[in-house]
């Protein structure tokens, strides 16, 4: 009887997910042809994100700018009280929702490993990626004080390094160019499968890697593997979204679309 009521949860789970909708709602024209990436956080509030430059526009349609003046490698934007950046100079700041600095920059630096992808996890903990040695590393940044060193990363594929990292409950997901890399939360191996985005936009969200190719929306589901074709977009160079929201950027436009 509980296999029969698990069969019907999961069908019932399935059914929801294959009849989820995105839905045009609004687009903003975008003057500022620097623009290189956009993100969003879970009030909605819409980053746009170039070289060494953030612009928040927030729901209330107030904007912040702020200059970095380094090279902005990557951020993490979906808790709205702590937007956490990465720049050149192994620097990692944190700032709040109006972007002033929580705290001073932290510079993350050593002689013993080169950070690149890096992926905060909570106030305290992060990984990265090591250039150097190439593996993994779950690092105390506020401490200054490695935690987990992984064995070394195997790259497939003609992977010359890992670009992005996503951490979903109790796994930590690399991405290189053409495969996705599966570790436990000590670090440890899993798994991995090829898939070739040929340098498409893409957005990492819970169990799901969305990436934009060929002007289609498409979803790869990280637990099984399965890839779906959800939307048509328009020359999209960069994705974002959250629980309720879709946001597509071409040179021109930031498409919004209801998740439905």
């Amino acid at each position: 009887m509980k296999t029969f009521f698990s069969i019907i949860i999961l069908s019932f789970f399935s059914q929801f997910t294959k009849a989820q909708q995105f839905v045009l709602v609004d687009s903003i024209a975008i003057e500022n042809k620097s623009i290189k990436t956009i993100e969003t956080d879970l009030n909605n509030s819409l980053y746009l994100i170039s070289d060494t430059k953030i612009e928040k526009r927030f729901q209330q349609k107030k904007t912040k700018s702020i200059d970095f003046k380094n090279i902005i490698t990557s951020v993490d934007s979906n808790n709205p009280l702590r937007f956490y950046l990465y720049s050149n100079f192994n620097r990692l700041s944190i700032l709040d929702e109006d972007l002033n600095p929580i705290q001073d920059p932290i510079t993350i630096s050593s002689t013993n490993f080169m950070p690149s992808a890096l992926k905060v996890v909570d106030n305290q903990f992060c990984w990265f990626y090591d250039l150097i040695g190439n593996k993994i590393v779950y690092y105390n940044y506020q401490l200054q004080k490695t935690i987990i060193n992984s064995k070394q990363v195997y790259l497939k594929n003609n992977d010359q390094a890992i670009e992005n990292i996503h951490v979903y409950k109790n796994l930590v997901y690399l991405k290189g160019a053409q495969t996705i890399y599966v570790y436990d939360d000590y670090g440890n191996f899993k798994t991995n499968f090829s898939i070739d985005l040929d340098n498409s936009p893409f957005k990492f969200y819970k169990n799901t890697l969305f990436y934009s190719k060929n002007n289609k929306l498409y979803s790869l589901n990280l637990e099984n593997q399965t890839i779906s074709s959800l939307l048509d977009l328009n020359d999209s160079k960069s994705i974002t979204m959250n629980e309720t929201n879709f946001y597509s950027y071409n040179n021109n436009k930031v498409y919004i679309y209801s998740i439905k």
